[in-house]
């Protein structure tokens, strides 16, 4: 188990989530498998490209020379910096899926996502809480890129949400006394991604709070972190197959890195919270899934 300050310090440096592949791949670091699945390219051409060196002019400029022809070229008066040709899917800016980003890191931390709602600038309205102590109570993303605008986005939250919620932030950085203060006074609650989410070797979110969620009434103990079954492989292979989907498509719509769908494979185990997520993505319960069933519309491809 391991933690990713890296990406998420990431989500607060780059402003708007809007950033070319090779900042978003130095911006985080390690970490950058776990954004790459959720990069979407955008129609614009960015401007700057990261430079390795700390000369005054740079980073270098992005420059398009012809259709499909682009280099980044050093600002540096003297041109210390090489030229880097770059394809155009290196130059174009690139966004983050925050919706599909956070649905796995939300269901680790015993939050029901819903579709991702703006409140306001830098603040999302995103499920509802399912941990214990805090059932139903709303939960709302909060991305700031500085100090001043982690001010405004949580007063604005303050100002309009009036009762107890859950607040989860990328890291606690640009919390302050007074923001602690009213936090206190609503009986709110911050979840911070940078302190207490990990990642195992799959691949997959796990949350170090104190998070227990349990079966049904006549039921004992604490629902099994990680489920699974041979059934259950055997019916994602059978729908990958019969979509005409790749592992990277796949992974992409049920909302997992492809780490953690290959994993699933090889060892027929996932967190029960990412696996239900991919249930549903295929149009079933988990249950359905668990027992290797397919969508009512989809005809099962034969076997050799």
């Amino acid at each position: 188990m391991r933690k990713l300050p890296k990406l998420w310090r990431a989500l607060e440096d780059i402003p708007g989530l809007l950033a070319v592949l090779e900042v978003w791949r130095q911006q985080c670091g390690e970490d950058f498998d776990y954004a790459k699945p959720f990069l979407r390219p955008t129609d614009r051409i960015g401007g700057r490209y990261p430079c390795p060196n700390s000369f005054s002019g740079c980073p270098r400029r992005i420059i398009e020379y012809d259709d499909d022809e682009f280099a980044a070229v050093c600002q540096d008066e003297h041109q210390r910096c090489e030229r880097v040709p770059l394809t155009r899917r290196e130059a174009i800016i690139h966004c983050l899926d925050l919706s599909g980003f956070l649905d796995s890191v939300l269901r680790a931390a015993a939050i029901r996502p819903q579709a991702l709602r703006q409140c306001a600038p830098g603040v999302w309205a995103a499920g509802l809480s399912e941990q214990p102590h805090a059932r139903n109570l709303p939960v709302y993303v909060l991305l700031a890129h500085s100090a001043a605008a982690f001010d405004v986005a949580a007063a604005r939250l303050l100002l309009d949400v009036k009762d107890s919620f859950q607040l989860v932030l990328p890291t606690n950085r640009f919390r302050n006394v007074e923001f602690e203060s009213r936090l206190r006074e609503r009986r709110a609650e911050c979840l911070c991604l940078e302190d207490q989410m990990l990642v195992d070797e799959h691949g997959e979110f796990h949350w170090a709070g104190t998070v227990e969620t349990r079966r049904a009434a006549g039921d004992q103990g604490p629902v099994p972190r990680s489920v699974g079954s041979k059934e259950a492989v055997t019916a994602i292979k059978d729908y990958i197959q019969a979509r005409g989907l790749s592992q990277t498509e796949f992974s992409i719509q049920a909302g997992i890195s492809e780490r953690t769908l290959r994993s699933f494979l090889a060892h027929a185990k996932m967190r029960r919270s990412a696996l239900d997520g991919v249930a549903k993505s295929m149009g079933l319960t988990l249950e359905q899934l668990l027992r290797g069933e397919l969508p009512a519309s989809l005809k099962t491809p034969r076997r050799r």
